[in-house]
C-alpha cells in the first residue's frame, strides 16, 4: 500500500483541502492490515499512472484529481468491509487478530451475533481461557461443567471444557438458545449469569430478574449493544 509520503496531491489544490485528504489517504494507509484475514491488492493511486502513461501536465493533472477521488472511495470501501471484521474486533479489545477470528468464527456458527460474543466473552473472562470463578465456571465464556456437559457429551472434564473453539461454541451455544427461549435478549442474559430457574421464578412472582449483568454485557450510552443477539447472515 502507497505511504503518505506516496500520495503526491497536485500543487494546485488548495491548502484547505489537503489537510483534509492527506488525513484520509493515512487512514486509508493505516487502518487497513499488511496481511490477515482481510487483505486486498491496493491500486496504484492515479497521479502516478497519469504520469507513467507521459499525459500533458494539465491532463495528468485533472485526470488525477477525477482520479485521486475515486482511489480514495475505494480505499474507503475496503475500509468498510474490515467494520464489524476480527481486524476490527481486535482492535477494540486488543486482543490477538487470531482470538478475535477465533471468536467471531464460533459465534456465527452458533447463530450469535459476533458482537455480542465479543462482548460476553469480556464481560465473564475478560478474554482469559483459563478463568475459572469460586462458583466453578470454567474458560472463556464462564461454563458451568453441568451446563457444559448438558450441551456437549464431550465435555467430561476441566481441561476440555476450558478448549477455547469448544468453550466459545458451547458457550454461544447455550447463549442463543436462551435468546430464543425467552425472546428478550436482557433475560437471555441473565438467565446465563444467575440460571434459567432463578429468572423463571422471578418472572412467575412477578420480580424483575436484573442484578446488573445485562448492563454489563450490553453495556451503556453510545457503546450500548442495539441488536436483539441473533445472526442469521451467512459469511
Amino acid at each position: 500500500m502507497s505511504t503518505m509520503a506516496e500520495v503526491a496531491l497536485p500543487q494546485r489544490l488548495s491548502t484547505r483541502r489537503t489537510p483534509v485528504l492527506l488525513a484520509l489517504a493515512a487512514l486509508c494507509a493505516g487502518v487497513l492490515p499488511a496481511t490477515g484475514q482481510e487483505t486486498a491488492t491496493v491500486t496504484e493511486p492515479p497521479h502516478r499512472a497519469a504520469a507513467a502513461r507521459g499525459m500533458p501536465r494539465t491532463e495528468a493533472y485533472e485526470e488525477a484529481q477525477r482520479g485521486f477521488w475515486q482511489w480514495l472511495r475505494d480505499e474507503a470501501r475496503r475500509v468498510r468491509r474490515l467494520d464489524g471484521g476480527p481486524v476490527a474486533f481486535a482492535m477494540r479489545y486488543r486482543i490477538s487478530p487470531q482470538l478475535a477470528s477465533t471468536i467471531q468464527d464460533a459465534a456465527l456458527q452458533e447463530g450469535l451475533d459476533p458482537d455480542l460474543g465479543f462482548r460476553l466473552v469480556r464481560a465473564e473472562s475478560n478474554f482469559n481461557p483459563r478463568a475459572r470463578s469460586h462458583a466453578g465456571a470454567l474458560g472463556y465464556t464462564q461454563l458451568m461443567p453441568r451446563t457444559a456437559r448438558w450441551l456437549d457429551r464431550g465435555m467430561t472434564t476441566p481441561e476440555r471444557i476450558m478448549r477455547p473453539e469448544a468453550n466459545l461454541a458451547v458457550g454461544f451455544r447455550y447463549l442463543r438458545r436462551l435468546i430464543d427461549k425467552y425472546g428478550d435478549l436482557r433475560l437471555a442474559l441473565l438467565a446465563y449469569n444467575r440460571g434459567e430457574g432463578a429468572v423463571d421464578r422471578d418472572l412467575r412472582r412477578g420480580r424483575n430478574p436484573e442484578n446488573g449483568y445485562s448492563r454489563k454485557v450490553l453495556g451503556t450510552g453510545m457503546d450500548r449493544y442495539r441488536g436483539d443477539g441473533r445472526q442469521t447472515e451467512v459469511r
